[in-house]
């Protein structure tokens, strides 16, 4: 995992230093306009260098399908018009915008999967390949997963073992009335999952200890082919009459020794060569381990029957799985952002229904006071204009209005204004007023104020439908927690009352 991390690193390194030397010629809009327009809060940084460069190999290789994200811009920005270099700023904040997040988030993974994988390493109980540090005087023993392999057989290249090491020993202390309770309590203690010693069908529980007890017990078989010194018992070539196997157990505490001898009946099975190879392993390494059981480090044998042994510890290592789970989560946040632009756009046609009854409730205001449409259409504007620069919310319509105006002042006809307002807007609604607005330029102003009311009319009724749509949808959103909150009661309620039946 380490070469992948380095590779990685490597990649940063290497688009740290294409982006840094055509920094300037890859920036093709101004600064000014850039500061601007900056609807992403992009900053110069080494990680906007990099996403900038990105984007302009992307963009050169036509690999950025932009038609239905230019369209969403243009819907969400009316401010763009037909100015293109405006369009080509906003959509290179966009895609710089993703692209960005995405190479952050993947190097904030690799930085943290690394630092797992040393993390996981630094915790190493063997140095200098074949030596095991012990724990402390009254720290306890540790369990080490080790791995060995030889250089010549290749079916027992590689083994798997758990050693447990024991803490350094302390002066003997010989406790005999303990020592007398425990021989008592170990036939049942190690019985297992079996009815009794006298029919063994199942693995012994070969206890390294009792709970209660200072002592360690140490177990010895007089058939090694019939019970492991783990307990294992194998009886698949055994018969009917069974066979019975002595075990003995030592039981140590500092230099007291006391050894108990419990017949068990067995029916054990052949060894596998491996299971062969892999138990003079373990042997030799409890011999071992025992006979240093005093020093400050267990040194682990360098061969076994001629065959040199190569040590290494079985570490855990998580670290790729981190780093995968980072990567998969950068790409869904890269493709979830032209999802949320979808989303804006949804947000902004719901806002624009929303608005629409009180934007012809002002219409009627101002026509009813006498004004003409323009007037009222300007005075409409002009007043949101104040109230945003004030700190007001930003409305999609009547930024509509705004850029309407603004044609209106260009010299452009009211009806190609107001037609180019209802496009823009892209809902039947507004489609609808306009129509209304330029029927009446063509024809006068009779009937129009009939018309408009009636529209204010239809447009409450629509609103009052969308609010109870919406909540409607809400109630729906909320059933699903209603349910986990459901379900944590009947828990709370049920297992009080299952533990006190119990009683």
């Amino acid at each position: 995992m380490i070469l992948l991390y380095g590779a990685v690193f490597l990649c940063y390194f290497a688009l740290f230093i294409l982006s840094y030397r055509k920094k300037k010629s890859l920036v093709k809009c101004s600064k000014k306009s850039w500061e601007k327009d900056n609807r992403y809060g992009i900053k110069e940084g080494i990680f906007g260098d990099m996403a900038n460069y990105i984007y302009e190999v992307l963009l050169k290789g036509k690999m950025l399908h932009q038609k239905d994200v230019n369209e969403s811009l243009f819907i969400l920005y009316p401010e763009i018009g037909g100015k293109e270099e405006k369009k080509n700023s906003y959509l290179r904040q966009f895609y710089i915008y993703k692209i960005r997040l995405w190479i952050f988030i993947v190097f904030a993974g690799n930085i943290l999967a690394f630092c797992l994988w040393i993390g996981s390493r630094a915790e190493s109980a063997m140095t200098e390949g074949r030596y095991i540090s012990r724990n402390a005087h009254g720290m306890g023993s540790r369990e080490l997963n080790l791995q060995v392999k030889t250089k010549d057989k290749t079916e027992k290249n590689r083994q798997d073992i758990v050693l447990t090491v024991e803490e350094q020993g302390y002066e003997e202390a010989v406790v005999k009335n303990m020592a007398k309770e425990i021989s008592i309590l170990l036939p049942d203690t190690i019985r297992g999952m079996n009815a009794s010693l006298e029919e063994v069908r199942d693995k012994l529980d070969l206890v390294s200890e009792v709970k209660g007890y200072p002592f360690r017990i140490g177990w010895e078989s007089d058939n090694y082919a019939r019970i492991y010194p783990d307990g294992t018992v194998m009886n698949e070539d055994v018969g009917a009459e069974g066979e019975i196997v002595n075990l003995t157990a030592a039981i140590t505490y500092g230099n007291y020794k006391e050894e108990h001898i419990i017949p068990v009946h067995v029916f054990p099975p052949d060894y596998s060569e491996e299971e062969v190879w892999k138990k003079k392993i373990y042997d030799m390494l409890t011999s071992q381990e025992e006979k240093n059981r005093y020093e400050e480090r267990m040194e682990l044998p360098e061969s076994i029957e001629g065959e040199k042994l190569i040590w290494s510890e079985k570490i855990e290592d998580n670290s790729g799985y981190l780093f995968l789970l980072i990567c998969v989560g950068a790409g869904a946040v890269y493709l979830l952002q032209e999802r949320r632009l979808r989303e804006k756009v949804e947000d902004r046609n719901r806002q624009m229904l929303m608005d629409y009854p009180q934007l012809i409730s002002k219409l009627m205001l101002y026509l009813g006071a006498g004004m003409t449409i323009r007037n009222a259409f300007q005075r409409i504007a002009a007043h949101y204009h104040k109230e945003k620069q004030e700190g007001g919310d930003y409305r999609y319509v009547y930024e509509e209005m705004l850029l309407a105006c603004h044609e209106l002042d260009g010299g452009i006809s009211e009806a190609s204004a107001y037609e180019h307002f209802g496009k823009r807007c892209r809902l039947p609604q507004y489609t609808k007023l306009v129509n209304i607005l330029i029927q009446n330029l063509r024809k006068g102003s009779s009937g129009i104020l009939d018309a408009l009311r009636q529209e204010a009319k239809n447009a409450f009724e629509e609103r009052k439908n969308m609010a109870r749509k919406l909540g409607e949808e809400a109630g729906t959103k909320l059933l699903l927690p209603m349910m986990l909150m459901l379900g944590i009661v009947m828990i709370l309620i049920i297992i009080p009352a299952y533990f006190s039946f119990s009683l």
